[in-house]
């Protein structure tokens, strides 16, 4: 079994920014745990993105450790979904901001762009 590096999921300068501040909001938060939850949105599957705290970091996780001290914590189980993935931090015209997570691995996104399927 192979782990995730900071290679197989990049994060932009913005979302980097953007993560570390959501990690130092929470006072017991180590890290970002990111995973795909299943039975979800009319594509079947959404990601879920939330700080982590060191009493729910689990051995089944893959961990990323980018330089500038953001973790990410992966579940194995979703590892292979991850590859090549992007995570950025996005203002669009209208001022309004978000995460963006492109993946190479989805084969379809519902019509809002919340639900994904592999």
């Amino acid at each position: 079994m192979f782990g995730l590096t900071s290679k197989e999921v990049m994060v932009t300068p913005e979302a980097f920014e953007y993560l570390k501040e959501q990690v130092t909001s929470f006072s017991d938060a180590v890290g970002i745990k990111l995973m795909i939850l299943t039975g979800k949105g009319c594509s079947g599957n959404e990601y879920d993105m939330k700080p982590l705290s060191l009493e729910n970091v689990s051995e089944d996780d893959d961990v990323i450790e980018y330089e500038g001290g953001l973790k990410l914590f992966i579940p194995k189980k979703d590892g292979l979904r991850f590859f090549g993935t992007k995570i950025d931090y996005i203002t669009d015209n209208l001022g309004s901001s978000r995460i963006v997570i492109v993946n190479p691995n989805e084969t379809a996104r519902c019509g809002c762009g919340e639900s994904i399927s592999f």
